[in-house]
């Protein structure tokens, strides 16, 4: 309502009063007016005294209370002048005060008619038959129609599909028990929200202030929108995933939460740029949106984590096909404007209602672990909740947070595996291999903290610290002993794609001034690695430069014999699984002998790993793999061990080329 309007727009004296009888508004007249005189004879100097007397408060209650639709109080001025107080609802939060002449009531209809007229809150009355019997200008302009159409005619009549909304069960409810009530309604053929107050009137009927709240609504869907929806992909967020849960435990509602975290994501924001990495997360919503069935619930809980719910309890064959279906709409490159094809893969975590909890966080921090049990893993299907996954999770957590502390600690220690050549029981080169021994964890082995290593993010700090050390020491080498071999360095493959890793590589190098062609890459086979450009055409830089590449456990990847001839690479490292045949299956053998040909016919070095044993040894001499390492020549030494070996038994014995 325009109260100032309203004020301005009456000449006899007028306020505006809420609830608490302060005065909100009073035109002149009312700070004007004389004092008065009340039935007990009690003077009042100013108006804003006598409003507050306590019959006109106990009246004023009343009102509020809905038990009366106005009061009037009459009294006389100091001089005599007869007047009537008149009090009368105003909108929900306000009162409207009056002083009128003490004159017939037509003088106070037209009044009351002035105010109606004047609100900018819309008005009607109905009658006790629900006919039409008032509709001020505002409720015309709201309801698209005259008050000539209206005045008369039965509600019901003119608005009947308000039948079996809130408007029939509150305009009942406050007719019949004569109670004010309050509602909110969607009106369809209006396409329209209503904020609705109803008041009974003493003679029957009803009295009803309305206004149209679509601008609201429209501002609490977008808030809801905001507090439940990802900026970044339009999915449902976080939040909105738990309600969904919520709702259905309280439901006792059975569902399975696939829990999905994408594999070497931060390489990508590393390699492209964290746009390149939000444009792959939109794609990503948008190719589950578009594959799973709509009454699937599939958000994003942030980072690279999207969560997809299912309304019932899967059978283990069920979620392992669902899983398997997820898994599978990774399997076609993501593609973006201007930048290559980018692979990428999920590890999905399973849990379930109520097999696996009854709250929506355990339920989560199950599927969580579920999922780092194949991330771990490198799992090619979702991994179902066990409990027993809880002690090897809480390891790998430890694990997790101590490596963060290893090189300050100084734990680490880097070993030396001497790669021979079996012809000459010559050593050609050392790979070097990292050792942690955690003070109370003891001994941990790299084949349980490189993949955490991995997947936390802290793969690149450990590699930098291992080539400024080891490479520090190499040159000593140099120096020392004229040592002419390699030294092979275990790189992670998604590192290729970091380009300020590559310019730390090329600088360390540069400082401790090791000629390039005695430093070799060990990479494992990963089809990513092969087919991405970038990373190829990296690797092709260094070896020009003079560094070797080498591929390290070779057999045990997939689909690297298509891109083998053409993938920038030195040497080919025989796994162990392959020596282990030797003497022992005969295809195991047939397979090694193949690889072996395959690298001599590709002019390739190749290195069989492992060796333990004579026969193994003279079975790769006589299959034409000359060069090996394993136990049967040397284990791992340290960096003293190494050094003391070599002077006693290389320099002293040096033999000639």
């Amino acid at each position: 309502m325009d109260e100032q309007h309203l004020i301005k727009q009456l000449r006899l004296p007028a306020a505006i009063i809420n609830e608490s009888g302060d005065i909100q508004l009073a035109n002149p007249a009312w700070e004007q007016f004389e004092p008065m005189v009340d039935h007990a004879g009690k003077e009042y100097s100013e108006l804003n005294k006598f409003i507050r007397a306590p019959l006109v408060k106990k009246e004023c209650q009343k009102i509020w209370r809905g038990r009366l639709d106005s009061y009037e109080y009459y009294f006389r001025t100091v001089s005599r002048d007869h007047c009537q107080l008149t009090i009368s609802k105003c909108g929900e939060n306000h009162m409207l005060f009056q002083i009128l002449p003490a004159v017939d009531s037509g003088v106070v209809a037209e009044n009351a008619v002035d105010v109606l007229e004047s609100m900018n809150e819309a008005f009607f009355s109905l009658d006790e038959k629900w006919c039409f019997t008032y509709v001020n200008h505002e409720a015309e302009k709201v309801l698209f129609k005259k008050r000539e159409e209206l005045i008369g005619r039965n509600f019901w009549l003119v608005f009947p599909e308000a039948w079996g909304t809130n408007f029939e069960e509150h305009y009942f409810k406050t007719m019949h028990d004569q109670i004010p009530t309050q509602f909110e309604e969607f009106y369809a053929p209006s396409k329209s929200w209503f904020e609705v107050h109803a008041y009974p009137n003493r003679q029957g009927g009803l009295s009803v202030y309305f206004r149209n709240i679509n601008e609201q609504k429209d501002l609490e869907q977008s808030l809801w929108q905001s507090a439940n929806s990802d900026h970044l992909t339009g999915l449902p967020n976080r939040r909105y995933a738990y309600e969904c849960m919520k709702d259905y435990i309280d439901k006792n509602q059975a569902f399975t939460i696939y829990f999905l975290d994408l594999n070497q994501f931060k390489i990508i924001n590393d390699l492209y740029g964290h746009d390149v990495g939000d444009r792959l997360i939109r794609k990503i919503g948008m190719r589950l949106q578009k594959n799973l069935p709509e009454e699937l619930t599939i958000s994003r809980l942030g980072g690279d984590e999207y969560l997809i719910l299912v309304p019932e309890a899967l059978s283990d064959l069920e979620v392992m096909e669902f899983g398997n279906r997820v898994i599978g709409m990774f399997s076609q490159a993501f593609m973006l404007q201007d930048r290559p094809e980018i692979h990428i893969d999920p590890s999905i975590g399973v849990s379930q209602f109520p097999k696996d909890g009854n709250l929506v966080d355990t339920l989560i921090d199950k599927a969580d672990i579920a999922m780092y049990e194949a991330k771990k893993k490198q799992s090619a299907k979702a991994v179902m909740y066990d409990p027993v996954m809880h002690e090897s999770v809480s390891r790998d957590l430890i694990i997790q947070q101590e490596l963060k502390k290893v090189i300050e600690r100084d734990e680490l220690e880097f070993v030396y595996q001497p790669q021979v050549d079996a012809t000459r029981n010559w050593i050609k080169g050392v790979e070097v291999l990292t050792r942690w021994t955690h003070p109370v964890l003891g001994p941990v082995s790299p084949a349980e903290f490189i993949p955490i290593a991995e997947t936390s993010g802290m793969m690149e700090k450990l590699t930098r610290y291992q080539l400024k050390w080891c490479l520090e020491k190499f040159s000593d080498w140099r120096q020392q002993f004229r040592f002419e071999g390699i030294i092979a360095f275990n790189i992670s493959s998604g590192l290729f794609r970091n380009k300020n890793f590559i310019a730390f590589l090329e600088e360390v190098i540069s400082e401790y001034q090791v000629p390039y062609n005695q430093i070799e890459l060990e990479i494992t086979e990963n089809i990513q690695l092969f087919s991405h450009k970038e990373s190829v055409q990296t690797l092709e830089r260094l070896r020009k430069m003079g560094m070797r590449v080498a591929i390290d456990d070779f057999g045990t990847g997939y689909s690297t014999l298509s891109y083998l001839n053409q993938f920038p690479v030195d040497k080919i490292k025989i796994d162990k699984h392959f020596t282990d045949q030797i003497m022992v299956d005969e295809k195991g053998e047939a397979i090694l002998v193949s690889i072996v040909k395959l690298a001599n016919s590709l002019d390739l070095d190749v290195l069989a790993e492992g060796v333990e044993t004579a026969e193994q040894r003279d079975f790769l001499l006589m299959n034409g793999c000359d060069d090996m390492q394993g136990y049967h020549f040397f284990k791992p030494m340290t960096l003293e061990e190494c050094e003391r070996f070599y002077y006693e038994k290389v320099l002293k014995q040096r033999v000639p080329e």
